[in-house]
């Protein structure tokens, strides 16, 4: 019997193998923290070592090569118009594999150096005149040659806003140029036809994630010149998009009124699912300084949009060589709307510097107002973000008396600092809870969350379990399973 080489197994197989050594769609929990939605960089010494392996098994044979060459094709950048041209070309070929990408507009400014010079360079060359027409019939071009595209992100300034607003407004036509549709519409998501050709499923209901960020602060008071907000461009987008469920929005180099946010928000607030669909629940991603954000910027974001399961409010104040003094009532106090987010599961507040002992209050405090809380980021003394894992029926999980972390008896909680794997660990475990519960669905007008008698509370006082009332009341509202931004 002949010896069977690697080449000779199934193509199925091969690909198995070649997943499991890199894989450029996974997260990490790092990735997860940090960057929010996919990046074609790895930062990581061990990432590197593993896509070099792929690459290399890719130089076995030919059929290897094919395997290996759809995965590695998967994540794309886009730094030059010669790359756009070139992924347009190939829309019939490797295209088809492209689920994640990022643009960066820096191409349009035609430069020599466009496609090498980074966010913080500066332009000393001459910049010939652009047009909003012809880019944006380029991108148009590009994203309509990427069938399986489910992530997107721009590198994007003031400059690019006509660009990307005819771009979008290409992608998703206006409901008002079409005819009346029909009662019971047909999800385009699910489309299939009698003849059995493929037929390309619209972006918007495709787009997982999405990102803006900005490469170029705008000119002084351009935004009030013009008179319209940071995030103008992506609004149509936004409000089509059902399917998504992580947004960045990033000015870092700038800093965001409140209603620049509020308005992509809003608009996130107004969509509508096709028949038979649903609307995600969003993580949402803030870069940069805030404008308002300690008068009531979040009670307008709660009061605008609740369907929130991530906020990551990564610097909301400008930068500072002092660390910015908050006391604890104070933070408390700011942080008191996100109380009515009833999906919220993971937290991170920048800017404000704190010991451990008063990010221990502080989670303990999140953890009984927020019941679904379950992951909880705070800058350390050091300008380093600490997260902090909350593990709610300590006793029952056997962390009443584990050396790690604090224990508050009160609520049976105990927060740890997080540690490799155990943000998957916290949402896998509290989502298999919820699934063995009986179902109790909630009675007209009624708050599961903050009922005094509940079924729910019944069945663990028959189970024996001990738990503080708020939090145990508090799963009822977090059913919703964290998208893992993966189809």
């Amino acid at each position: 019997m002949a010896r069977l080489s690697l080449a000779d197994l199934p193509r199925e197989v091969l690909r198995l193998i070649a997943l499991r050594l890199y894989d450029p769609l996974e997260l990490t929990q790092q990735d997860r923290l940090t960057w929010g939605i996919f990046s074609t960089v790895d930062m990581h010494q061990e990432r590197q070592d593993d896509l070099a392996t792929l690459v290399a098994l890719g130089w076995t044979c030919r059929k290897i090569r094919r395997e290996v060459r759809r995965i590695l094709f998967n994540c794309v950048r886009i730094p030059s118009v010669e790359h756009a041209e070139e992924l347009v070309r190939n829309k019939d070929g490797w295209a088809t594999y492209v689920k994640s990408i990022i643009i960066d507009l820096t191409m349009f400014d035609l430069d020599e150096d466009a496609s090498t010079r980074t966010r913080l360079s500066p332009l000393t060359a001459e910049h010939k005149p652009r047009t909003c027409w012809a880019e944006s019939a380029l991108l148009t071009k590009l994203l309509n040659s990427l069938p399986s595209l489910n992530h997107m992100s721009f590198f994007a300034d003031a400059s690019d806003d006509s660009t990307l607003a005819l771009l979008f407004a290409a992608l998703i036509q206006h409901p008002s140029l079409h005819s009346v549709p029909p009662t019971v519409p047909s999800s385009p998501s699910a489309l299939s036809t009698a003849s059995g050709a493929t037929q390309v499923v619209p972006l918007t209901h495709r787009l997982k994630s999405f990102g803006w960020r900005q490469r170029a602060a705008p000119p002084h008071l351009f935004r009030q010149f013009s008179q319209s907000s940071t995030f103008v461009s992506t609004l149509h987008l936004l409000r089509h998009a059902h399917n998504l469920s992580f947004l960045v929005l990033d000015a870092d180099m700038d800093q965001m009124n409140k209603s620049d946010i509020l308005a992509a928000v809003k608009e996130l607030s107004l969509r509508r699912p096709p028949y038979g669909e649903t609307v995600e629940k969003v993580s949402l991603m803030l870069c940069g300084p805030i404008n308002g954000w300690e008068t009531g910027f979040l009670d307008d974001l709660v009061g605008t949009f609740k369907d929130i399961k991530e906020l990551f409010v990564d610097r909301p104040l400008k930068k500072s060589t002092q660390a910015h003094a908050k006391s604890y009532e104070s933070l408390i106090s700011l942080l008191k709307p996100l109380e009515q987010l009833p999906y919220l599961r993971l937290l991170q507040v920048g800017s404000y510097t704190f010991t451990s002992s008063f990010q221990a209050e502080i989670c303990f405090h999140l953890a009984r107002s927020i019941p679904s809380l379950l992951i909880v980021g705070l800058l350390g003394e050091e300008g380093e973000t600490i997260w902090w894992g909350v593990w709610r029926r300590a006793s029952s999980r056997g962390l009443r008396h584990a050396q790690e972390g604090l224990y508050e008896d009160l609520t049976d909680t105990r927060i740890i600092p997080l540690g490799d794997g155990h943000l998957r660990q916290l949402e896998d475990e509290v989502d298999e809870w919820m699934r063995s519960l009986p179902p109790t669905p909630p009675q007209e007008e009624e708050d599961v969350r903050m009922s005094p008698i509940s079924p729910i509370s019944e069945t663990f006082e028959r189970q024996g379990l001990q738990f503080d009332t708020e939090g145990g009341h508090g799963k009822a509202k977090g059913m919703m399973s964290l998208d893992r931004l993966l189809g």
